[in-house]
């Protein structure tokens, strides 16, 4: 059983099985090693984010796309490409898990070096996990029938939630959607639905002439109808979605189309978005909506630099602040 933290007495445990609530007693005046009870009750992705960050945890993700390039060139510099990239995280992680509840390790970056790549991204998983963070697996995935559920199958094993495309129609999702549920895993969903890249336009820009909307308003409501009718935790349902925050002017239409949905941020920092464009996001508490960065934390430092994990800390730190003066704003409209 993996261990996870959260502000207050309880923290939630990750495992393979799902997320269990934890009850955090000392055993002693001045003990720093207190025992962690693990409750039968198990709880969705959902529900434990919404109590993470109405706990005072910031509505903030930190993307894991390690580069080799960008890595601390002490650590390790003889090792392999996989096993350099798991030592970073292993250091980089427990300093994180101060700042931000969540991080989005994006596979293609861990799988690129083959099996000891994706063994790289479960120990990523599993470290994050037991540094008490959540984890969103950025895996992108889009298929039907038999392939669909294995897609399901095994990546519910490593994250608590995942990305999804939906080209394929909601059959696609159905595997996942089954596993939304409590006492199925309460595996949280991030549908693509407005992407950050220049290029969204290209296809998601397109109208569709029966409904006079545009093809990312119709995965909008998709989205919207896909979430109704299961577990909601503070009024927000299991299946979220992406929306580039490079496209704050759209966010607002967007966030109407799916009053019930977490709507994932990517694109703040190095593609331009800005954390204060998306209050539109987030209600009146501080919910709904999470920013995500990545270039702009894990490579706040040089390669050469001898105090580089400080600098991650440092730049997480700001991230989060940022974040919460975001939620500041919302909850003053």
């Amino acid at each position: 059983m993996l261990l996870g933290a959260c502000a207050g007495n309880e923290a939630s445990s990750s495992s393979p099985g799902g997320i269990f609530l934890v009850s955090r007693s000392v055993a002693a005046v001045g003990d720093s090693h207190p025992r962690l009870l693990v409750s039968s009750a198990p709880m969705t992705f959902v529900a434990e984010l919404a109590r993470r960050i109405l706990g005072g945890a910031a509505p903030a993700v930190v993307g894991l796309d390690p580069r080799l390039d960008a890595l601390p060139k002490g650590l390790l510099p003889d090792a392999d490409a996989p096993r350099r990239i798991a030592a970073f995280y292993e250091q980089v992680l427990p300093a994180l898990a101060r700042h931000v509840p969540v991080v989005k390790p994006n596979i293609a970056f861990f799988e690129c070096y083959g099996s000891a790549g994706f063994a790289a991204y479960e120990s990523t998983c599993a470290a994050a996990r037991a540094a008490g963070m959540l984890v969103l697996g950025d895996i992108k995935r889009g298929d039907i029938g038999s392939t669909a559920e294995a897609y399901a199958e095994g990546h519910a094993k490593w994250a608590d939630a995942v990305t999804l495309h939906p080209y394929l129609g909601g059959d696609s999702l159905q595997p996942f959607l089954q596993r939304t549920h409590a006492d199925k895993g309460g595996l949280g969903l991030f549908v693509l639905v407005r992407t950050s890249n220049p290029g969204a336009k290209d296809l998601q820009d397109l109208r569709i002439q029966d409904l006079d909307i545009a093809l990312c308003d119709a995965v909008a409501d998709a989205v919207h109808r896909w979430g109704s009718g299961l577990p909601m935790a503070e009024g927000y349902s299991p299946v979220g979605a992406v929306v580039g925050a490079t496209w704050p002017h759209e966010l607002e239409r967007l966030r109407k189309r799916m009053p019930n949905a977490w709507i994932l941020l990517p694109g703040v920092g190095a593609q331009g978005g800005k954390v204060e464009d998306l209050v539109s996001a987030f209600d009146r508490r501080g919910l709904g909506g999470l920013a995500t960065q990545s270039r702009g934390v894990m490579q706040a430092f040089q390669p050469g630099d001898a105090d580089w994990l400080a600098k991650v800390e440092r730049a997480a730190a700001q991230f989060a602040d940022d974040c919460r003066r975001v939620q500041q704003l919302a909850k003053s409209r």
